[in-house]
């Protein structure tokens, strides 16, 4: 009795020790690679319910491409690229993200900040985001013309500049097909509805499928 009590005592401590030593050797599971989406309202489904903005959307298709990407929106409705910078650093540290959407400079147009700024802090942080080890995709945005010639050019070109001097993917403007059509956009004149969702999906998609690893 005593005996095969010992012996089926020692065959446990064995295979606990076996089980332990496999546990041990074998490589740690590899997490799902990451995107972040870091924009503003745009991003953010403003005025519409999260699940039909064009975030929640592009889950959907990368989980019907099989691709095991997570994505985590960051956005927040009113940033500007000042409060953007500022809390950027410690997002990326917190997600560890392989490929960073950046969407910003909207809010600063409207309230006619100036383009050097927005230029400085847009560059501070696709520096950071690279130096972190995420891939960038800068969006592109575009204000109405009433600001004047002068700051309406400035603020366009700041995004196919970045891109060349930082050799980043660019969407050239987000709202391309959306911004002249009313009945795509909500009663504010500013923010796409959920009919336009779909739309900005296809065109961020465009750039960031090549950026995505199969």
């Amino acid at each position: 009795m005593f005996f095969r009590l010992f012996t089926a005592v020692r065959v446990s401590v064995i295979s606990l020790c076996f089980m332990g030593f496999i546990a041990w050797s074998m490589p740690a599971l590899a997490e799902n690679p990451k995107i972040l989406i870091y924009g503003d309202s745009l991003s953010a489904a403003y005025g519409i319910p999260q699940q039909q903005g064009w975030a929640v959307l592009l889950k959907e298709k990368l989980s019907a491409e099989r691709l095991n990407y997570e994505v985590i929106n960051a956005s927040i409705s009113g940033e500007t690229t000042d409060s953007g910078l500022t809390r950027l650093a410690s997002t990326l540290q917190q997600t560890k993200p392989d490929i960073i959407i950046l969407e910003l400079g909207a809010n600063d147009g409207l309230r006619g900040l100036p383009v050097k700024n927005m230029q400085n802090n847009l560059n501070s942080m696709i520096k950071l985001s690279k130096k972190s080890g995420a891939k960038v995709l800068l969006v592109g945005m575009k204000i109405p013309p009433n600001y004047g010639a002068k700051y309406t050019e400035a603020f366009s070109q700041t995004y196919p500049q970045l891109s060349k001097q930082h050799k980043v993917a660019l969407v050239p403007f987000m709202l391309e097909n959306l911004a002249a059509k009313p009945e795509l956009i909500q009663a504010d004149g500013l923010h796409p509805n959920a009919l336009g969702q779909p739309i900005i999906l296809e065109i961020i998609w465009q750039e960031l499928r090549k950026l995505l690893k199969k």
